[in-house]
């Protein structure tokens, strides 16, 4: 294994030194930040049959999960050379099609109704764990996406995924690896009560809990977008922050990170602070690394019925796999193929003093 990410305060280390050793861009300090990427669909599959020839891609006419994970962590190096750190990848991935006809039917999901694990998921992820380890980047595991999560049976079976994933974690003895454990805890219809964020400081619990030779693992839960932001039990436990800045102009970001370094719960024990999903603007990367917290590009992609601060309904799904726009509209192409893509990953290596032409 090459890479250990830990946190340090408000920083984040690899190796033992803090990223992005030295540098500062325009009189700030990029030093310890994560600069990161949403790629939840990295080890995705989906288990219906009515919806998975949905996702089939345009150069062969199937969808092939294997394919998808092999590419994605062969795009990997090219995210480093731009000086991107992490990304974020799920394992019951995230929202490709929103429309009640397939957004309710499609499963996508490392775990049974039971909780019992689909092995093939797990291999998928090791996968993309060695092939990060390998280029010195970080991944951001999700466990629970909201409407694949409704499928499990209980509230128990919630809390028992919870810890065997962090001890399969553990034991894969990969130490590039933070937690989301839920994604926007809160977001959703008809939630299990841990997917609440009343409730879901009991899941960042048993994953700081769960160990194996003394080591645990660096957790927290994702909160929306807007103005949320996470509270209570929640705020006081979890070691770092990652809020999401979906639908927030760069003012609204920034005085909602404000806000958030402000809170009594920060106040006592400041962390880092993580965005691992916003939009495709380099405005709202700008604003957050002005206020000193990292930040997660979110490229939906064209053919999903998404609308944030950009509309992704305006134009179909490419029907040239060189041409596939976005990183969670399926099936992806995980290249920096469009100008979308490039802008954010040209922000962000002159941001961090990368080289990607060498």
């Amino acid at each position: 294994m090459k890479t250990a990410v830990e946190i340090r305060g408000t920083q984040f280390w690899i190796n033992g030194k803090p990223t992005y050793e030295g540098r500062a861009f325009e009189g700030k300090p990029v030093e310890g930040l994560l600069f990161n990427s949403r790629m939840a669909q990295a080890i995705f599959d989906d288990e219906n049959p009515k919806t998975r020839t949905l996702w089939a891609y345009p150069d062969t006419g199937e969808w092939n999960a294997q394919r998808n994970t092999d590419e994605f962590c062969a795009a990997l190096p090219a995210y480093r050379r731009h000086g991107l750190l992490g990304v974020t990848v799920g394992l019951q991935g995230g929202g490709s099609i929103y429309s009640p006809d397939v957004y309710d039917q499609y499963i996508c999901s490392a775990y049974e109704p039971d909780g019992a694990f689909r092995p093939a998921y797990f291999e998928r992820l090791r996968q993309v764990l060695e092939a990060a380890d390998q280029c010195g980047m970080v991944v951001i595991v999700n466990y629970f996406y909201w409407k694949q999560a409704a499928r499990l049976e209980s509230s128990k079976i919630i809390e028992q995924v919870a810890e065997r994933v962090s001890g399969w974690l553990l034991a894969s003895g990969y130490r590039n690896i933070l937690v989301d454990v839920v994604n926007e805890a809160g977001v959703g219809k008809g939630l299990d009560p841990l997917l609440t964020p009343e409730r879901v400081d009991r899941l960042v619990e048993i994953v700081q809990n769960t160990k194996r030779d003394g080591r645990r693992l660096w957790v927290g839960a994702s909160s929306g977008g807007c103005d949320a932001l996470p509270s209570g039990r929640w705020a006081e436990l979890e070691d770092l922050s990652m809020p999401h800045g979906n639908f927030c102009t760069p003012d609204q970001l920034s005085e909602k990170l404000r806000k958030l370094k402000a809170s009594p719960a920060y106040r006592a024990r400041p962390r880092p602070v993580l965005i691992n999903e916003d939009t495709i603007f380099v405005e709202n990367l700008d604003a957050a690394f002005a206020e000193g917290c990292s930040w997660g590009f979110y490229c939906q992609g064209y053919g999903s019925d998404y609308q944030d601060r950009f509309n992704w309904k305006a134009k179909p799904r490419e029907k040239e796999y060189s041409e596939l726009s976005g990183y969670q509209t399926l099936p992806v192409n995980w290249g920096i193929n469009t100008g979308m893509k490039r802008a954010f990953f040209d922000r962000v290596a002159e941001i961090t003093g990368a080289c990607p032409d060498k």
